[in-house]
């Protein structure tokens, strides 16, 4: 490969001799080079050298310049000289942005806006995406659909009103003809163009009746032209909100542009056998191509060129080794041992009305073989909507009630936070067990009341929100902690939970509902073990779930109140609260009313996010005891917990992910009475076969895990966690939703272990310990190793 790269660069030099003098006179320069270059260079390099003999002499001497600074760039970026730079110590490169004298104020508040701390957050600063605005491509050889840069000579201009963009520009680049196309309602506006001016043009072309065009297409200057361009996740509040995403894009392309220089002085911390093993390039290289790309268009936002690998590896990596120093260092923690779980256990089991799954009690040996030990139990609960984690959850805290100790349970929502203490308190307290709420809505004395007895001992079971973790609350013997919905909370605030323990670490059950696949989820809890309850309790039926169109909303009706009339009720749920033009989805604000009118003699209850807490229990608890019919957003997503309700309507389903759709539908089905969802799309979804695809998938089946592994294979994982991918595993480069990076999850993990195997305090390799520390040491407890 290299050789060939050589005798491409050469003929290329012997080419550009005396301006070009050679290239006028030879011919099949295109077809040679294609055939040398053809099992690396990008598609659109390729398209180019096979019409290479046909371009005018000015687009041949600009291609081979741009091919001459590909075939340099692609193997070792010749703009720097990584290898023969000074290194600097790593800590130099956790100076807080304020110390940065490369910046000026501005720039500094500008960074520390975008949550960027330090120098070495703005170098792993990535860019959602990137342009290829090089002059490479040409009309004739641009494929419609294709955004490219051009450079063209304008040949005329014209106005008609009568066409949907009334103002237009001939343009042509000596290969072929390209109209520029605007909104214009004034000719005025064409007085800037005159014939024979060049352009530099980026935008989308298309083609209509054999007339290649673009519409209001980019202007470019010389210095945005001819490179590619990085484009990052822009905040648009604050002082920012006045200066449109152009301005906004520069300033930080500017800011960050001052640091990038500095990642050559980056000294490598990961250990050269893992760079060798994986083939990865080295730390100061990948962050300076972050943000000063080579490659292809195509590659960079797939992130998949080497330099951006190497970025996700170590994003997964840092993860995994936090996660099992977490890990190593909590089984050597004290912990509270139960001595005789399986006597209480039997009593609880008795006083329930209904029997266990063979599922749960699977589970619960699982649990009560870590709770006899003295390590702390660290164990991640996964289970479908309704399948009975919570009696879970009730039976080992009432185990630890019989022994003498305290369980804490916390929850997202005051809706769960209420539902959960309604549930603990019918079974629990008929055996003698005292439970309490705390939530933010407990105020005044029934709260001083509730931390006094917390505090004493004298209630075994405390349920809240993260109430629980405010420095006040304080517990007499906390050995049990139960985590429910885990993405919705940092790893920080388990931490604090765990900590209130008072000499021993509590055992910690985390419960989720959101049916992560077993492989994912080994990797992203890996400070957790994993168990599953993969039964539903006996007697309940599957949820029949049907596909409608808008125009058949008479069917909905109909069910509707063919469900009100046996007594039962139903869910209405919609994507938003107030109206969204931009959008056109239905809102439950407006529906809400439309409802009432539809069933005048029914109570039609609303219920969404905004509504104050209070609010929120009052309207749940009416429905649950007199109301008919619930309209909602999402809000019902978790813990509302009505067995009466039959029949839950979603419309606009199109616009939730089929995981947060079976959750949805979790709401219904739990009794065994026959329950129904339907699912209610707009008419424009008959034409988007990918999107019925999806949607038939929960029609399909009524099996969390099923569908979870359906939504992955479909749109990533992303849906399935939710917003926690960044925010909550602590992500900067890496992305579940891309394929090659589950991949790197699992070498990334299977190497962490073998580091930690040989080298447990990372003492060895004393540069990563310090990364490793800077980037995770607030967010999870790795104290034990500073």
């Amino acid at each position: 490969m290299e050789e060939r790269i050589q005798k491409a660069k050469e003929l290329i030099l012997e080419l550009s001799e005396k301006d070009y003098l050679r290239l006028k006179r030879s011919l099949g320069v295109g077809m040679y080079l294609f055939n040398l270059l053809k099992e690396f260079l990008e598609p659109s390099y390729l398209e180019l050298l096979k019409e290479f003999d046909k371009l005018p002499l000015e687009k041949k001497k600009a291609f081979l310049k741009e091919l001459e600074g590909r075939l340099g760039q692609d193997f070792k970026s010749k703009e720097v000289d990584f290898s023969q730079v000074e290194k600097k110590p790593i800590e130099s490169f956790f100076k807080p942005v304020e110390e940065l004298k490369a910046l000026d104020e501005r720039e500094k508040k500008l960074l520390k806006s975008f949550g960027i701390k330090d120098l070495y957050s703005a170098l792993w600063f990535a860019p959602l995406r990137y342009e290829d605005r090089r002059l490479i491509h040409t009309v004739k050889t641009t494929k419609s659909g294709q955004k490219v840069a051009l450079k063209l000579k304008v040949v005329s201009t014209g106005f008609d009103l009568k066409e949907k963009y009334p103002a237009y520009v001939e343009c042509e680049d000596g290969t072929d003809r390209l109209v520029l196309r605007f909104r214009y309602k004034d000719q005025r506006a064409l007085f800037r163009f005159k014939r024979g001016q060049e352009l530099l043009v980026y935008g989308r072309l298309k083609e209509y009746k054999g007339e290649k065009y673009m519409v209001h297409p980019e202007f470019l200057n010389q210095e945005e032209a001819g490179k590619i361009v990085p484009f990052y996740y822009i905040r648009t509040e604050g002082e920012l909100r006045s200066i449109s995403a152009k301005k906004r894009h520069e300033l930080l392309r500017k800011s960050l542009s001052k640091l990038v220089e500095y990642a050559r002085y980056m000294p490598e911390y990961l250990p050269e056998s893992l760079l060798s093993k994986r083939n990865l390039p080295n730390i100061g290289e990948s962050l300076y191509l972050l943000h000063r790309p080579t490659g292809s268009e195509e590659e960079l936002n797939n992130f998949s060129t080497p330099f951006q690998k190497r970025l996700v590896y170590e994003d997964l990596l840092l993860f995994q080794l936090a996660l099992q120093v977490v890990r190593s260092q909590v089984k050597t923690l004290p912990a509270v041992s139960l001595k005789n779980p399986e006597e209480s256990l039997q009593v609880f089991k008795k006083s329930l009305p209904f029997s266990l799954t063979s599922a749960q009690e699977r589970v619960l040996e699982e649990i009560l073989r870590d709770v006899k030990s003295t390590s702390p139990m660290s164990r991640l609960l996964q289970g479908d909507v309704g399948s009975g984690k919570t009696v879970v959850a009730m039976a080992v805290a009432y185990a630890f009630a019989c022994e003498g100790y305290q369980s804490a349970v916390m929850v997202p929502t005051e809706i769960l936070a209420q539902q959960h203490y309604n549930s603990f308190k019918e079974l629990l307290e008929p055996l003698g067990v005292r439970v309490g709420l705390l939530t933010s809505s407990v105020k005044g004395s029934l709260r001083r009341s509730t931390l006094t007895h917390t505090q004493r001992g004298n209630l075994q079971v405390l349920i809240g929100t993260h109430a629980l973790i405010q420095e006040d609350v304080e517990f007499h013997r906390l050995a049990f902690v139960v985590i429910d919905e885990q993405h919705r909370f940092g790893v920080l605030q388990r931490k604090l939970l765990l900590e209130k323990g008072k000499g021993f670490y509590p055992h910690c059950l985390v419960m989720s509902a959101t049916p992560i696949p077993r492989t994912l989820a080994l990797s992203l809890y890996g400070d957790l073990d994993l168990s599953v309850i993969d039964q539903k309790p006996v007697g309940r039926k599957p949820v029949i779930t049907k596909l409608l169109f808008e125009s058949e909303f008479d069917k909905v009706l109909q069910a509707v109140r063919e469900e009100l009339s046996k007594g039962h009720k139903v869910y209405v749920i919609y994507p938003l609260i107030e109206e969204s033009e931009r959008l056109q989805l239905k809102s439950a604000v407006q529906e809400h009313q439309r409802w009432k009118e539809l069933l005048p003699d029914r109570q039609v209850l609303l219920l969404h996010g905004k509504l104050p807490e209070e609010e929120k229990r009052h309207v749940v608890e009416k429905f649950k005891q007199e109301g008919d019919v619930l309209v909602s957003t999402t809000v019902v997503e978790v813990g509302v917990d009505v067995k009466e309700a039959t029949l839950m309507v979603i419309e606009s389903a199109h616009r939730f992910g089929l995981s947060q759709l079976h959750q949805l539908r979790g709401r219904v089905g739990r009794s065994d009475l026959q329950s129904y969802c339907y699912l209610v799309v707009p008419e424009e979804v008959k034409a988007d076969a990918q999107t019925l695809q999806r949607l038939k998938v929960v029609v399909k089946s009524n099996d969390g895990f099923e569908i979870a592994e359906q939504d992955m294979k479909l749109r990533g994982p992303g849906e399935l966690l939710g917003e926690s991918q960044s925010g909550y595993f602590g992500f900067w480069v890496a992305n579940l939703a891309r394929a090659q990076d589950r991949a790197f999850l699992e070498k990334a993990k299977e190497d962490a272990l073998e580091l930690l195997r040989e080298d447990p305090q990372l003492s060895k390799h004393p540069e990563l310990r310090k990364v490793l520390l800077h980037r995770y040491g607030s967010k999870i407890d790795l104290s034990y190793m500073a």
